[in-house]
């Protein structure tokens, strides 16, 4: 990533904001038992910050038709 391509640290901190709610909820993940490396996943059509939000690891891009609750980034499956 260049210095163009990097979320700011605002952006990154309403990101934070606004799934924390989120992943206080997220179920465990049923490979590995639990949510610790659980994200959520987001659905639809990202905007630019969101995709960088995403590619720092924060949430998992599941697109537009697939629905799932989040992405267990220990076994690499969504839930």
């Amino acid at each position: 990533m260049t210095d163009r391509e990097k979320l700011s640290d605002t952006k990154r901190k309403e990101f934070d904001a606004n799934y924390e709610p989120i992943r206080k909820q997220l179920p465990n993940c049923p490979k590995c038992n639990t949510n610790v490396d659980v994200i959520p996943s987001v659905r639809g059509k990202p905007s630019h910050d969101l995709l960088l939000y995403a590619e720092e690891g924060h949430v998992r891009l599941s697109g537009c038709t697939q629905s799932h609750k989040g992405w267990c980034k220990k076994c690499a499956q969504f839930i």
